[in-house]
């Protein structure tokens, strides 16, 4: 199975680091950096999860490198409203490389987030992040690029 692309490509120079749609040789690294966020991930299991994405087109996985190094992820899904009119982006992964992280990269690439919900005349933005400690410094990240918290998350597993 290959990895498919969006029809509309998202290119963005960022300094020296480029902002783009993931691309297929891209999914080993990016199975890293689902493990960077807390989730054993193995590269056939990024190839599986990437190919079913790819396939959605509400879905966009935009990633920032470094030279040939995939240093950000940003797992995106437009949304619709149930409760009220318009559509939304919820950012359903975001994360990047511990070893770049406090050099400005997260502001980067939720910046593209934000450029892209925009595009598509979305009226927010919905993220969902831990309540574990492990997670107070994505929510101080959060917090200062104008997000603010609204809810709490329940999951049940089946």
């Amino acid at each position: 199975m290959s990895f498919l692309i969006r029809v509309i490509n998202y290119n963005m120079l960022v300094n020296q680091f480029i902002i783009r749609d993931a691309q297929p040789n891209d999914v080993s690294q990016l199975s890293v950096l689902i493990n960077h966020l807390g989730y054993p991930c193995t590269p056939e299991e990024a190839q599986t999860r990437f190919d079913n994405i790819g396939r959605n087109p509400d879905y966009k996985t935009l990633v920032i490198t470094d030279g040939d190094l995939v240093i950000g992820l940003a797992g995106l899904a437009k949304c619709l409203w149930y409760e009220k009119n318009g559509t939304y982006v919820r950012i359903l992964a975001f994360v990047v490389n511990q070893q770049y992280r406090g050099r400005g990269i997260g502001k980067q690439l939720i910046k593209a987030v934000e450029n892209w919900a925009t595009e598509l005349g979305c009226n927010a933005i919905v993220l969902s992040s831990g309540n574990r400690d492990e997670r107070i410094e994505a929510h101080r990240f959060y917090k200062g690029q104008g997000y603010d918290i609204k809810s709490s998350g329940f999951i049940k597993h089946l």
